[in-house]
């Protein structure tokens, strides 16, 4: 009786073994809605899943802190960088636990920015949902666009200052670190800037610097997958395509041409990448309309993050527009490196659409960037003495050239 049920056992298991062994080659040969999540490779030893985990979209373009020793403005990549990681844990938790926003008058703002301080200023208006997202809040509350986010503090509490994409300023109460956000504000560099004030054109917190600085030149080319001609299977896989099903065609101008089922990838020899099709399915959880939103932008930075990785290109991508007309979306990126942003001669640096929680579109420049010298440029405290009518904001910014160079500029940036 025992031989016998071992022998049962026995077969039981190598019919499971079988069973198992169909079901993979069946897995392995499907297209693009075989089953796979959003970030899966198809790649031995290198598999990206979606993480679930709250990412950030926007990059600040100018990060600056308040402290005993004055104002300081992270200049360099290095400055940028360290500050930026030293910061981020507390903006995110006082992102997360802030509470409705109160409208504040000018003056009443302008009173609040007093040391410790520590003033994010972006490239582009920001959807506050998005940024609370970031921050890890389920309660995503008000749908404002903001170019601008403060923490400062009073009566012993971390208080979050918000400026929208008209000017106008806001306050909330937060649950942040008063002890953290006093640690980051004491060790700073000696003061290297100061704040616009009363000034005909700039907002009073406009920060503006006060020494000549130097920046770095960079070149534009193509990435090395761009220059091989050939896109990774990784790549394919990222966008729902079964790399082993794929055929590829050379187009007239020089483009490669990767085509699955009814999906279709397009690389140019410079580097620009074009997705169409039936679309990549997103994982949405969230049931209110701006938490959806939150959850797809996130989503869809992620996937464009790994894509920007895998081609080897340079940067990081940062959300400069967001657009939501029911369930069709647009989303528009472009890029920072090194601290500062790097803007196209036309076109963003990445645009991706989606209908219905799929993404239908994305088109990508993918381009790797390298520092060929630098060049001194004045004291924004300088530019803004030669301001005189408009209004606006003073940035540093990376612009293409004709000749492909990127250039440091200071850019009089308007409103829209």
């Amino acid at each position: 009786m025992a031989e016998r049920l071992k022998n049962l056992l026995l077969a039981f298991l190598l019919l499971m073994m079988g069973v198992l062994l169909v079901l993979t080659f069946m897995l392995g040969i499907q297209g693009s809605h075989g089953g796979r999540r959003l970030l899966q490779s198809l790649e031995e030893n290198d598999e990206f899943t979606s993480s679930g985990a709250a990412c950030m979209v926007a990059y600040p373009e100018k990060m600056t802190f308040s402290g005993e020793n004055g104002l300081f403005l992270a200049q360099d990549a290095q400055q940028y960088e360290l500050l930026y990681q030293q910061a981020e844990p507390l903006w995110q938790e006082a992102l997360g636990s802030a509470g409705s926003l109160q409208p504040l008058t000018e003056n009443d703002y302008l009173v609040l920015l007093q040391p410790p301080v520590v003033l994010l200023q972006y490239h582009a208006a920001q959807p506050l949902y998005l940024l609370r997202a970031w921050g890890g809040s389920h309660n995503l509350g008000q749908d404002v666009e903001v170019i601008g986010l403060a923490l400062t503090a009073r009566e012993e509490q971390v208080i979050l200052l918000a400026t929208d994409r008209n000017g106008g300023r806001w306050k909330a109460e937060t649950a942040a670190s008063l002890a953290d956000l006093e640690s980051l504000c004491s060790d700073l560099p000696q003061s290297n800037s100061q704040f616009a004030g009363a000034h005909a054109v700039l907002q009073g917190d406009e920060v503006l610097t006060r020494q000549v600085g130097e920046y770095a030149l960079m070149s534009c080319t193509a990435p090395e997958l761009a220059r091989r001609g050939e896109l990774s299977e990784t790549i394919q896989s990222l966008f729902g395509m079964n790399p082993y099903l794929t055929k590829v065609y050379p187009n007239a101008d020089g483009s490669l041409v990767y085509v699955e089922s009814h999906s279709t990838i397009s690389l140019s020899p410079e580097g620009d990448f074009t997705y169409s099709g039936e679309g990549i399915p997103l994982e949405i959880t969230a049931v209110g309309e701006i938490d959806r939103q939150a959850e797809i932008c996130m989503q869809i930075y992620e996937l464009l993050s790994h894509l920007w990785e895998q081609a080897g290109a340079s940067g990081q991508l940062s959300l400069e527009r967001v657009q939501f007309e029911g369930t069709r979306g647009t989303l528009c990126f472009d890029l920072h490196l090194n601290g500062r942003f790097v803007e196209r001669s036309s076109g963003y640096w990445a645009t991706a659409t989606v209908e219905d929680g799929v993404i239908t579109g994305v088109s990508a420049a993918l381009r790797q960037l390298d520092e060929t010298g630098s060049t001194p440029l004045l004291p924004l405290y300088h530019a803004a003495a030669t301001l005189r009518q408009g209004k606006g904001s003073l940035r540093v910014r990376l612009l293409e050239q004709p000749d492909g160079l990127l250039q440091p500029q200071v850019c009089f940036v308007t409103e829209e």
